[in-house]
């Protein structure tokens, strides 16, 4: 990235007008035709089975794909009927002064706009050129935070906005930074992480993930790395810790229960170890839901 695009990049001020998880209703399939944003779009699938159409073209959806929606680009979302589509959405402005004090994000036809509604439009080299869908399931960090963004922004706690508003500048920054780059995602890897995903409460097995790969070690934890972002040992810590708290949050299960179901023998170890990576020990955690 030249100083020119640099200089670009680092002038956008991202203020969120709209953020939400969604899923989209099967019944609303024949009603999508035809949708367009009055600002910039990010949308990144959680779940489920469906596609989007952007100016006549179909592309296929899965869990982790990124897309990128500027204003006024005509676009419909479709969802599979028994495995509807759930995404993660921000509406956002990005060359204003200030936050609009609108919530308006969507019109369905040319003829509704109201231009009094329409983010403000620069020309920017990097986001002119962004592709509209981006593959992001290999970068879990950015798969992480883009939920917290979202979350920050709808829990409207003090500075929940500001935070919100920064974070997804540092998204953004970063999201174009690898965008740039040539990033490989090997199939090998990527079925391991998702063994690791569906087995971590097992335990760690470096030794069967290897033999998986069918590759020596040092090449194995290699493209794992880049694939991930991780090393195989911390992908499965940071897998343990999400299913850990997710038990936390959707049971009432005791902690040491929880504790014994991803394979600790010690609730000591356990909250030990949860209380590194989260800050707080396991009982504090449960609290916040309260």
């Amino acid at each position: 990235m030249d100083a020119a695009t640099q200089q670009q990049m680092s002038e956008i001020k991202p203020f969120i007008r709209v953020g939400h998880h969604y899923q989209f209703p099967y019944e609303r399939n024949e009603f999508e035709y035809g949708r367009f944003g009055y600002c910039y779009a990010f949308h990144l699938v959680d779940g489920g089975k469906g596609s989007i159409t952007i100016n006549g073209q179909v592309y296929p959806l899965q869990r982790g794909d990124l897309i990128f929606l500027p204003p006024q680009l005509m676009h419909s979302f479709y969802t599979d009927h028994d495995h509807r589509l759930a995404t993660y959405n921000l509406y956002f402005e990005l060359w204003n002064e200030k936050p609009r004090s609108t919530e308006h994000h969507l019109y369905w036809h040319p003829d509704d706009l109201l231009p009094e509604l329409l983010t403000a439009l620069q020309e920017n080299t990097v986001l002119d050129s962004m592709p509209h869908l981006f593959h992001l399931q290999h970068h879990t960090i950015l798969m992480d935070l883009f939920p917290h963004i979202v979350k920050q922004h709808q829990q409207q706690r003090v500075h929940g906005d500001t935070i919100a508003h920064s974070l997804l500048k540092a998204f953004m920054l970063e999201f174009i930074q690898i965008a740039g780059e040539s990033w490989h995602s090997d199939y090998r890897m990527k079925a391991i992480m998702h063994r690791i995903d569906k087995e971590a409460h097992a335990g760690s097995n470096y030794t069967s993930w290897l033999a998986q790969s069918g590759l020596q070690k040092t090449r194995f934890h290699s493209l794992f790395k880049q694939t991930a972002g991780l090393s195989p040992k911390a992908y499965w810590s940071r897998a343990v810790m999400k299913q850990a708290a997710a038990a936390l949050w959707e049971s009432n299960r005791s902690i040491t229960a929880i504790a014994e179901d991803l394979g600790y023998a010690s609730i000591h170890h356990f909250t030990k170890q949860f209380t590194a990576y989260f800050g707080v020990s396991p009982s504090q955690y449960r609290k916040r839901k309260m």
